[in-house]
């Protein structure tokens, strides 16, 4: 027998024994463990999407199940050491991140901060086949990408008070990081058989449309901590690219291509998010100046990348042609005047710093007591107001009639002296 095929048929009695040990050893819910080891089978296919559709509608019954299910999923992670099985695990999560309840969300969180190596793939190796590094290669930058995915949507709830209030939201309500549509893994390539339009989304029970802060209103800091937040998760995107043997791969192919479709919106968030900064970056401080030039030079990197990302998707056909978004190009004459402009600002005097001066204390003015506005007290009940007594004006005192005389002065200096010869006169008589 060939070794492909023996080891198709020891995977197939693996898959039955986990079966058999869910069926028998599951308390919570054994119907559960089985959907999820079909779902992740190591056939070289797709998995069903029967299979899928259980899981999803298992999980919406109660929190025990979402609970249960990442168990059950995080445990098939760490014991494998297959890329196929791997793979669809990981596809597996992304559509319950997708489609599922949105407590999963919260429940991968909660399950990391316990120590639960859900998404951290970082040491995964495949030993079950020849020639799979590329294949293991995809498997832990998959998982990178959806663990970043993850924290981008957590923040985006935190700040928009989802968490803190009590109320959490699924993916696809929320205008960021939004998901594509309810993907099938049979039909890869194909329209949807149900006839469902790529812009169909049912709401679920008890959802309410969150009330996010417009990116035109928010402050520069909130504006270029947003632009971060994207060029990580395109990053992420940008290092999913299969290479070697993994470019020839369809089950690489099934799991790339929603993750191509979530970039669609992932570039048009970018694209915003510039347009914002250059809006603002000749009013800016000189900080938030250097902060969006800096920006600006690290996207054009990446959106060059994300073009010949976008090209060899083409080529492959991963999605259809007429569904990626047309890649506008950051020039290098924009860069160069941004960075002009920067200088110049660099070289400007710097003007002192506008002294406050204290405003005048008032001193409190001493209160004048109005003696008109006391009110005396009441009157005891037993008093008796006395009549008033009459008071009789005192007679004026006659004035003597009779004026005194003036007296005169003992000695007038004024009146005319006396000659010698005028007394002798006087004396003979």
């Amino acid at each position: 027998m060939a070794p492909s095929t023996i080891r198709k048929a020891i995977g197939a009695v693996k898959d039955q024994t986990s079966i058999g040990l869910a069926k028998v050893s599951s308390n919570i819910a054994p119907d559960l463990d089985v959907a999820i080891v079909k779902a992740t089978s190591h056939d070289d296919e797709p998995a069903e999407e029967k299979h899928i559709r259980e899981i999803l509608s298992l999980t919406s019954y109660s929190r025990g199940y979402i609970g249960a299910c990442v168990a059950t999923v995080s445990r098939r992670l760490g014991k494998t050491r297959d890329w196929i099985v791997a793979l669809k695990a990981l596809m597996l999560v992304h559509r319950l991140l997708v489609d599922g309840d949105p407590a999963f969300q919260h429940e991968i969180l909660y399950a990391t901060r316990r120590g639960t190596r859900l998404l951290n793939m970082s040491d995964f190796r495949d030993e079950a086949h020849s020639s799979s590094w590329d294949h293991s290669a995809f498997v832990r930058t998959y998982a990178l990408y959806l663990d970043q995915r993850l924290e981008c949507v957590i923040q985006d709830n935190k700040q928009s008070g989802a968490i803190g209030g009590g109320s959490s939201h699924s993916p696809r309500d929320q205008q960021q990081w939004r998901s594509p549509v309810a993907y099938h893994y049979s039909d890869y390539g194909d329209p949807d058989p149900y006839g469902r339009s790529s812009t169909h989304t049912l709401p679920r029970q008890g959802e309410e449309k969150r009330l996010m802060t417009p990116l035109r209103e928010m402050k520069p800091e909130q504006v270029l901590d947003r632009m971060h937040q994207l060029q990580q998760l395109l990053d992420r995107f940008l290092a999913c690219k299969p290479v070697g043997l993994a470019k020839s791969s369809r089950m690489v192919f099934v799991a790339l291509y929603p993750v191509v479709k979530e970039s669609f919106q992932l570039y048009a968030d970018i694209c915003e998010v510039l347009a914002v900064l250059l809006d603002r970056f000749f009013d800016m401080e000189y900080s938030d100046c250097i902060k969006s030039f800096e920006a600006y030079a690290s996207v054009a990197k990446q959106i060059d990348e994300l073009a010949a990302f976008y090209a060899w998707c083409k080529d492959t056909g991963v999605a259809r042609s007429s569904e990626y978004p047309e890649v506008q190009r950051i020039t290098d004459k924009l860069l160069e005047t941004l960075e002009e402009f920067t200088r110049d600002r660099a070289r400007r005097p710097k003007s002192p710093p506008r002294r406050e001066e204290p405003a005048p204390v008032l001193q409190d003015e001493e209160l004048v007591q109005d003696m008109n506005s006391i009110k005396a007290l009441p009157a005891p009940s037993d008093y008796e107001e006395a009549p008033p007594q009459v008071k009789e004006e005192p007679k004026p005192e006659l004035r003597s009639q009779t004026q005194s005389q003036p007296q005169g002065d003992l000695v007038d200096l004024r009146e005319n002296a006396v000659t010698a010869d005028t007394q002798g006169n006087k004396l003979a008589f």
